[in-house]
């Protein structure tokens, strides 16, 4: 499983406070998207569309330093500075998935 983080002090950041609440929220919510799906900070158009005002809270995001659009798409900055890129999660799983069958191994070795 995979996490968004958002910043500790985003709460008083300058640029959180200038793309106001309603844009936040969408930022916020396009994070998990991406995370979910691991599209390493690529947020589709119709995700920002079917939200209301999605197209103009996206462009509070890019006026304030949060996106950036190839004008179509979207896409977080700094994705890999501050999550998690596709690359990384699907490692981690990896590696989960083999302690687990060690343990698993192990276990039945003790029976």
């Amino acid at each position: 499983m995979a996490w968004f983080n958002a910043d500790d002090k985003m709460h008083s950041h300058p640029k959180s406070r200038a793309a106001g609440l309603e844009a936040i929220g969408l930022w916020t919510l396009a994070g998990t998207y991406c995370t979910d799906y691991l599209t390493d900070g690529a947020v589709p158009l119709w995700f920002v569309e079917s939200w209301p005002r999605g197209k103009q809270l996206a462009a509070k995001l890019i006026r304030t330093g949060f996106w950036a659009s190839d004008g179509e798409d979207y896409q977080f900055l700094s994705w890999d500075e501050y999550q998690r890129t596709k690359e990384q999660v699907l490692a981690a799983k990896e590696k989960a998935a083999e302690r687990k069958a060690k343990f698993i191994e192990s276990q039945t070795k003790n029976k």
